[in-house]
């Protein structure tokens, strides 16, 4: 019987964070969610994910744009290629990339269920973007060239396929609908999904509360409360043209979950929308962690607990 943890944005690229993934106590009975953006080196995704599986019972994973960035090393032709590749790797090392059961600490049942994402930008799907012209003040609103979104040059595509209206699909429509046959499954439990990417706009923006849990992370820390909002912390782009896509949460209400993980966005959150909770448990880069802007990590000393509590 289990209990479901949650954590993404590991990036192990920096050794801090895979010495930080490498100190946490083993839960063999508990289940991890990892919403990707762990490598992008397929060597080091499997190392890290071989080093969770030994620590939990079942690990989940969904790939984040980094896993997709074609690197020296990849043999893969695109990055499509290389998503099914990763699943591959993901199945020899026992880590679940397909819905799944897990019975809970109460005997309950509860399924997760992995979902496809990408974002939605205001220029290749305007219907489905999270843009928001200008974004908050501080940020600048530029492509993803300009503002040296690695994405634009690591990610490379094949040619979409036109539908017979002779329109392409755009990549978020692309990835959602690899999770047609999750969506019309029949789950005979409450249901946990998780995405890589955002799924709704409002949860780009810092609450009251999210700047509370910085300055009571930042305390555990022995660091002194924040003269900074969140957003003024790091990069000043338009994140909201890279965050995700509305795509996301029709799929997830579909299914009918009770609870959404999601990350990418290094921006931690948990608030309840509409009768689903969303959680975004980001470790993120060293320095982000180290400021206590990706709150909860020293709060919950890693993964945090998001269901089956005992």
């Amino acid at each position: 019987m289990s209990r479901v943890f949650a954590i993404s944005d590991l990036h192990t690229d920096y050794e801090a964070n895979m010495e930080f993934v490498e100190s946490l106590p083993p839960r063999p009975e508990d289940v991890l969610i990892v919403a990707g953006d762990v490598s992008d080196d397929i060597p080091r995704l499997v190392e890290t994910l071989s080093i969770l599986k030994a620590k939990y019972k079942e690990v989940y994973f969904i790939p984040g744009n980094h896993e997709l960035w074609i690197n020296k090393t990849d043999l893969a032709p695109n990055s499509l290629v290389k998503l099914f590749e990763i699943v591959r790797h993901c199945n020899a090392i026992g880590v679940q990339t397909e819905p799944g059961k897990v019975r809970c600490l109460d005997g309950s049942d509860v399924w997760i269920v992995p979902l496809y994402s990408w974002y939605a930008g205001p220029d290749d799907d305007p219907k489905n973007t999270l843009y928001v012209p200008g974004g908050l003040t501080s940020w600048k609103d530029l492509t993803l060239k300009e503002m040296g979104w690695s994405d634009a040059y690591f990610c490379k595509w094949p040619t979409l396929k036109r539908r017979a209206s002779g329109s392409c699909p755009s990549l978020a429509q692309l990835f959602a609908d690899m999770n047609t046959e999750r969506l019309t499954k029949d789950y005979d439990a409450p249901v946990i999904t998780f995405s890589h990417f955002v799924p709704r706009p409002e949860l780009m923006r810092a609450s009251v509360q999210d700047e509370t849990e910085i300055a009571l992370e930042r305390n555990i820390m022995g660091l002194p409360s924040p003269d900074w909002k969140e957003k003024e912390f790091g990069t000043r782009f338009n994140f909201s043209r890279v965050a995700g896509s509305n795509i996301l949460d029709r799929q997830l209400r579909k299914i009918g979950s009770m609870i959404h993980v999601y990350g990418h966005q290094h921006r931690n959150r948990d608030r309840t929308i509409r009768r689903v909770r969303y959680v975004s448990h980001c470790l993120g880069n060293p320095r982000e962690s180290s400021e206590g802007i990706t709150w909860g990590i020293a709060t919950w000393a890693g993964p945090k607990l998001i269901h089956g509590h005992s």
